[in-house]
This record gives structure tokens, C-alpha cells and sequence, in this order.
């Protein structure tokens, strides 16, 4: 199952039975749902790496949302701790850029724009992130022995993969108030059965992830 999908019949199903329980004088629904919705959040994040079966950028910046979302509705603090977190976040973002790129030319744009071209000859994994930016990563003569995966991260900005013709391409991912698009013209139907698997697993937060042969015009 999706995760957005599970996370959306997650939420209906917990609005459904708060109301049940409103109708019947068990609880006023509308104070804990006002005081308990970040719970969403959270849960949204951990729903994504159950699906990803891994703990990745993406879904864990949407999980510790939540939590600092829920630790002010329910006053565990004195003070206002998302203006604090998001800068720590963004921080420890730039410094895990940072060293990824350092290691494995990774692109990763911060308020502003990167792009690699990765000619790797037996590709395995590799991340792109953008923050407030526009990151690319050109796969285009990159070369798969059979399998190989790509972590995508958008937050506030966008994304762009480019594959070559000829491998068979699986995406999916969270998309938060973004998108995630698959836009190659490969049709898998003409591919040969030992065609190389590119999977890309991509977080949207107001942003978009674009998986595709060639670049923007």
C-alpha cells in the first residue's frame, strides 16, 4: 500500500471514530483533535519509512515536524521551538550535504542551484537534495549492473534525476504538499527482461521530484 494512501485512511478512520465518540458524550473530539493533530505529522513519517523499509532524510524531517508541531500545541515548552528546529535542521541538512558530497559527489543545493553528472561504472546508490534550491543528477552515463536505488529530497524546491533510455525505472515515494513524476518515455514493454532497475525514493515537502530522459528545455 501507498504510504500517503494508508496515512490518509489512517487519518479518516481516527477523524471517524473521534466523532463516534463525540456523538456519544464519551469525549469532546474537537479539544484533542485541536491539541493532538500534529500526531498526523508524525505518524506520516514513520508510515514512510515502514513503506521505504529504512530511515531516510525525507521522512525523518517529517516525523521530528510533528513532534515539535505536537510539543507546542501541548505546551511541553516555555517557548516556540519551530523557528529553532527548522534552522538546526536545515543546519545539520548542509552538513550531511556537505559530506556526502565531499565522498561521492552528491549534489546538494541550499538556496540556490547544483548539478552533478555521475559516470559511475557499476552503480549502486546515490543521494540528491534540494533545500530552498534546484539540485540534478545526470545518471545518463552512469551504468547499472542490475539494481540500484536513489534517495530524492525536496524541501521548498526541486529535484531532477536523468536517466538514459533503456533502464526500467520503479518511482515512488512521499510527496507532502509536492509532487513525484515520472517522466521518461521508456516503455518497459520493449525492454529486455535483464534491462537494469533504477529505483528512485523521493520526498516532496512543497517541492517536486522529476524523474526524466532529458533536461528541461
Amino acid at each position: 500500500m501507498k504510504p500517503v494512501r494508508l496515512w490518509v485512511g489512517l487519518v479518516l478512520l481516527a477523524l471517524g471514530v473521534f466523532g463516534i465518540l463525540d456523538a456519544v458524550d464519551v469525549l469532546e473530539s474537537g479539544e484533542v483533535i485541536a491539541a493532538w493533530w500534529p500526531a498526523a505529522v508524525v505518524v506520516l513519517g514513520l508510515v514512510a519509512m515502514a513503506a521505504q523499509r529504512r530511515v531516510s532524510v525525507g521522512p525523518v524531517v517529517i516525523a521530528v515536524l510533528g513532534l515539535v508541531l505536537l510539543a507546542n500545541t501541548l505546551d511541553w515548552t516555555s517557548g516556540d521551538l519551530l523557528v529553532p528546529s527548522v534552522l538546526a535542521g536545515v543546519g545539520v541538512a548542509v552538513l550531511v550535504g556537505l559530506r556526502r558530497h565531499h565522498g561521492t559527489r552528491t549534489p546538494f543545493a541550499l538556496f540556490g542551484g547544483a548539478s552533478t553528472k555521475d559516470r559511475s561504472k557499476h552503480l549502486r546508490h546515490a543521494d540528491v537534495s534540494a533545500i530552498f534550491g534546484g539540485a540534478t543528477l545526470d545518471l545518463r552515463e552512469a551504468q547499472i549492473d542490475s539494481t540500484a536505488d536513489i534517495e530524492a529530497f525536496a524541501l521548498f524546491g526541486g529535484v531532477d534525476v536523468l536517466v538514459p533510455h533503456g533502464w526500467r525505472v520503479s518511482v515512488g515515494g512521499l510527496p507532502f504538499m509536492g509532487g513525484i513524476d515520472d517522466k521518461t518515455d521508456n516503455d518497459e514493454r520493449k525492454l529486455p527482461e535483464d534491462a537494469p532497475l533504477l529505483t528512485v525514493n523521493g520526498t516532496a515537502l512543497f517541492g517536486a521530484v522529476v524523474v526524466s530522459n532529458q533536461p528541461k528545455p
